[in-house]
């Protein structure tokens, strides 16, 4: 399931599933001018949010490393905080940032990095997963002698994003995606 989940982070294409990180209709939002290294701003947040693609009936999220929370908890425009917990600080961590829900992962990289936030929407990603399940195998050819026994598991996955490019709106100029990202502040 690791494994599975990092290709459709990161995945290459090659021989595993095309990971939004790797495409081409990721959008990452550079940082403000004068912003500091291994900071998380308001604005970048706000401009990353105005830039999603919004489908009728998804469930957008934010995908952030845990080590983001303290920049993240502290964050305000004005004196209105722009992370809540559920449930005041005792149901953090998590909470939700601009009213969607934020998900902490191994996934996401470390503060500064490209990938520390991710706004995701999961309409914006196909996936299929071959039909007959996990084929599995065992033998105790491999180390007769030592009285080993060898397991494989074995499935099919595989998955692209929908979109091959980000898409221009309507009215406006930004495009807009169902994945985007903050570029690396270092």
């Amino acid at each position: 399931a690791w494994k599975k989940n990092l290709a459709i982070v990161e995945g290459s294409g090659v021989g595993q599933p095309l990971g939004w990180m790797k495409s081409s209709a990721l959008i990452t939002i550079a940082k403000e001018a004068g912003q500091t290294a291994d900071t998380i701003l308001a604005l970048n947040v706000i401009k990353m949010f105005s830039r999603l693609t919004i489908v009728p009936g998804d469930s957008p999220f934010w995908l952030a490393n845990s080590n983001t929370l303290p920049q993240l908890m502290t964050m305000t425009i004005g004196d209105k905080p722009i992370w809540m917990p559920p449930n005041g600080l005792a149901g953090a961590p998590g909470g939700f940032l601009l009213g969607l829900p934020v998900k902490l992962s191994e996934f996401a990289k470390s503060v500064g990095d490209m990938g520390e936030l991710q706004l995701i929407s999961p309409k914006g990603y196909y996936g299929v997963r071959r039909a007959s399940g996990p084929a599995f195998a065992t033998s105790i050819h491999l180390y007769f002698d030592y009285g080993v026994q060898a397991f494989r598991w074995l499935f099919r996955y595989g998955g692209q994003p929908h979109l091959s490019a980000p898409v221009a709106p309507a009215n406006g100029v930004d495009t807009k995606s169902h994945f985007i990202t903050l570029a690396e502040r270092a």
